[in-house]
C-alpha cells in the first residue's frame, strides 16, 4: 500500500513539475504586464504639497461621552454549561472589561503615549495618509529607510515597542521609520471611496518617494494586511524594494502544484517538510481538512467584513462594549494556535498583552470612527482581487521575483502555519525562514524584541550578503 502510495505520489509530482514550468513562463508574461500596468498607474508625487504635523488632542468631550455609553451597557447572562470564550468574548470578562476602561483606564496618559513619536498627515491621489516619521541615531553611518506595516485589527503604534528596542540595541544602524495608517483606519480618515491593497502599495510607494526620493530604496516588514500590501509592492516596482520581512505569507490557491502537495502532505510529510517542521506538526496543521475546519471555526468574521460590513458596522459604531468585544475576541483567538489553551480561562490568555494597550486599540478605532471603514478593507480586497483578474492581473496569486530578498516569520501560534516548502513557490527570494515558538498573529505588539531581531537578522543579510 505504501509502495503503491509512493508510486502515485511521484506521479503526480512528475506531472506537477511540468504544469509548474508552464505556469512559471506564464508568470513571467504576467509579471511583465503587471510591471507596465504599474508604471501606468504610478501616483506621480507633488513636492510641493506638504506633510502636516499631526498631533492626537485628548478630546475631553467625547472621552466623558464614552464613558457615558459604557456605564449604560445592557449586558447578557453567560452560560453555565459553556467554557469561558468558546462562543465568542466572554461576557462576565467583558463586565470587567468595561468597568476598567469606564473608570480606570487613562487615555490621556495614553494619548500622550501616542504622541511620543512624531506623526504626519498628507493627502495624496485625493487620500489622507497618517503616518509615523522616526529615524533612530542619525549619526549612525549605516542608514536604512524601512516600512512598518500592521493590519486589522491593529494600530499604529503596536509598533512603538519594537521602534524603542530597534532605537537602544542597534545603535550602529540609523533605521529611517515609517509607519503608516491604511486608508480607513484611524486618522486616515475619512475614507469615502473604495480603497484596496493594491492602491494602498500604490500611495505606500508614492510616501516613500515623497519622503526619500525617486531613486530611494526600502525594506518593508508587514503583518496582517501589511503581510499582503508587502507583498504586492514588489510586484509593481521589484527594483526599488531592497527586501521584504512578512509574518503571514499568502501562497496561491491558483498553484496546481501546492494544492497537489497539500493533498499528499499528511501522507509523506517527509518529502515537504523539515524535521523542525515535522516536530511542530505542520503536516496536520497545513493539510486541506485542517484549514477548512479553522475557515469555519475562525473566519466567519471575514465572511462578514467581505461581503457586509457596513451591517457590522452600525453595531460597532454605536456600541463601545460591542467594539471591544469584536476587537478583543481576535486578539485571543488569533495568539494561540489551539482554542483548547484558552477555553475557560477566564480572560481569554489577553493576560499575555497589557491590558492599557489593548483598550488604547479599541479607543482608538472609537473616537477617530474608523471601525467600519476599516472592516470595508475586506469588502474591497475581495472585490478588487475579482476585478482585476479579469484583467489578467493577478496580484494576488502572482509570484515574487526572485530579485527581491523576502524574509518569513514563522510564528507557531498564529492561525494559519505555512512550510518552507510553499512558500518558497510563490516567494522566489526566500532567504530567511525562521519558526517562532513563542508568536502569535500580532508578532510586534505581542513579542517586540523577537521580531525585531530577526527583522534586522534579515536586513543584515541582504545588505552584507552573509
Amino acid at each position: 500500500m505504501i509502495r503503491k502510495l509512493f508510486i502515485i505520489s511521484i506521479n503526480v509530482l512528475v506531472l506537477a513539475l511540468f504544469w509548474a514550468n508552464y505556469k512559471e513562463q506564464q508568470s513571467n508574461s504576467e509579471s511583465e504586464k503587471i510591471e507596465q500596468w504599474a508604471k501606468n498607474n504610478q501616483i506621480k508625487v507633488d513636492k510641493s504639497t506638504k506633510a502636516q504635523k499631526f498631533t492626537i488632542d485628548f478630546d475631553e468631550k467625547e472621552w466623558n461621552l464614552l464613558k457615558q455609553k459604557l456605564s449604560l451597557t445592557r449586558f447578557f447572562t453567560s452560560l453555565k454549561d459553556v467554557p469561558s470564550f468558546d462562543f465568542g468574548f466572554d461576557p462576565d470578562y467583558a463586565r470587567e472589561l468595561v468597568e476598567y476602561w469606564g473608570n480606570k483606564f487613562d487615555w490621556k496618559s495614553q494619548v500622550e503615549y501616542l504622541n511620543s513619536y512624531p506623526q504626519f498627515r498628507i493627502s495624496i491621489n485625493d487620500t489622507i495618509i497618517h503616518y509615523v516619521h522616526y529615524t533612530t541615531n542619525p549619526t549612525a553611518e549605516k542608514r536604512i529607510n524601512i516600512l512598518l506595516l500592521d493590519g486589522w485589527p491593529g494600530a499604529f503604534f503596536g509598533f512603538y515597542k519594537a521602534i524603542d528596542f530597534m532605537e537602544k540595541n542597534y545603535k550602529d544602524i540609523c533605521f529611517d521609520i515609517v509607519v503608516p495608517s491604511i486608508p480607513g483606519y484611524h486618522f486616515s480618515t475619512p475614507l469615502n471611496k473604495i480603497h484596496n491593497p493594491v492602491e494602498t502599495s500604490l500611495l505606500f510607494d508614492a510616501l516613500m518617494r515623497y519622503l526619500f526620493g525617486e531613486l530611494a530604496h526600502y525594506y518593508i516588514h508587514g503583518e496582517d494586511w501589511g503581510s499582503i500590501i508587502a507583498t504586492t509592492v514588489p510586484q509593481l516596482y521589484p527594483t526599488r524594494v531592497s527586501g521584504i520581512h512578512i509574518t503571514m505569507p499568502i501562497t496561491s490557491e491558483s498553484n496546481i502544484l501546492n494544492n497537489i502537495c497539500s493533498l499528499l502532505l499528511p501522507y509523506v510529510p517527509s518529502l515537504f517538510l523539515s524535521d523542525q517542521e515535522l516536530k511542530h506538526e505542520f503536516s496536520s496543521r497545513f493539510s486541506i481538512k485542517s484549514k477548512l475546519w479553522k475557515f469555519w471555526d475562525e473566519f466567519g468574521y471575514f465572511h462578514l467584513q467581505a461581503t457586509r460590513p457596513d451591517t457590522v458596522g452600525h453595531g460597532l459604531t454605536d456600541s463601545p462594549v460591542g467594539l471591544m468585544a469584536y476587537i478583543l475576541e481576535k486578539y485571543s483567538s488569533w495568539t494561540f494556535e489551539r482554542l483548547n489553551k484558552i477555553s475557560g480561562s477566564k480572560d481569554g490568555g489577553l493576560e499575555f498583552f497589557n491590558k492599557d494597550d489593548l483598550l488604547t486599540v479599541c479607543t482608538l478605532y472609537w473616537m477617530t470612527n474608523s471601525i467600519t471603514s476599516s472592516m470595508r478593507y475586506y469588502a474591497n480586497s475581495f472585490n478588487a482581487m475579482l476585478e482585476f483578474r479579469k484583467q489578467n492581473l493577478d496580484f494576488f496569486s502572482l509570484s515574487v521575483s526572485q530579485t527581491v530578498p523576502v524574509g518569513v516569520q514563522m510564528n507557531l501560534n498564529d492561525i494559519f502555519v505555512t512550510p518552507f516548502w510553499f512558500i518558497k513557490s510563490r516567494y522566489l527570494g526566500l532567504i530567511q525562514y525562521k519558526i517562532v515558538e513563542q508568536g502569535g498573529h500580532f508578532a510586534a505588539f505581542q513579542n517586540p524584541e523577537l521580531t525585531v531581531k530577526c527583522l534586522v537578522d534579515f536586513i543584515t543579510q541582504v545588505e552584507y550578503k552573509i
